[in-house]
């Protein structure tokens, strides 16, 4: 995770953290074990660490969601150690470059992805404890500026009973887009 969300320790000149400090590895595993606990680690309540129960429909989902993230998960470790040469963990950052970038990897490298960054990003509970150094656990992210004259609010409506854009149209797109347009400038595919 940390080769698609770097930090400081894995990139030279980053100065933010990434998904090694926010430890979302440990996010991953929590996910991926969440049924070894009662109640599971699904739903956190508040800013703690109590999970709640789920319903029985809510139980049949997950169960059925999580078993298939353990089967991309087993899949897609095993693609990615023969795509470098046998060990992916044990192998050179270029080599598991190299595999990350190879496109029968592209489906588990999303979903790597995504986990990073709700790893990362996401509420620490799900981590369950901050990251390490980081005391709230909290990654430190600037706050966005809104232009003069616009609510800071994404839900304050408007005379049209819209929401308003509080940051511009192109903005708001690239918020509705997220998750793609990272991946794209994470991975290379385009400046942004």
């Amino acid at each position: 995770m940390a080769l698609l969300v770097p930090g400081p320790t894995d990139l030279p000149g980053e100065r933010e953290p990434g998904a090694r400090e926010a430890d979302a590895v440990r996010y991953a595993d929590r996910l991926l074990g969440a049924f070894r606990v009662d109640p599971p680690l699904i739903y956190a309540v508040g800013s703690g660490s109590a999970h709640v129960p789920l319903s029985p429909e809510q139980r049949h989902g997950w169960l059925r969601r999580v078993g298939e993230l353990q089967a991309a998960y087993r899949d897609g470790t095993a693609l990615l150690d023969r795509l470098a040469d046998g060990d992916f963990a044990a192998a050179g950052v270029e080599v598991r470059h190299r595999a990350l970038r190879d496109p029968r990897a592209h489906a588990f490298r999303d979903l790597l992805f995504d986990h990073a960054i709700e790893g990362t990003y996401g509420d620490p509970v799900y981590r369950g404890r901050p990251a390490p150094g980081r005391g709230t656990g909290v990654t430190p992210l600037t706050v966005p500026q809104h232009p003069a004259g616009r609510s800071a609010h994404p839900d304050h409506a408007t005379g049209t009973g819209r929401a308003s854009a509080p940051y511009g149209d192109e903005t708001a797109a690239l918020l509705r887009d997220f998750t793609d347009a990272a991946r794209q400038v994470v991975l290379g595919g385009t400046d942004g």
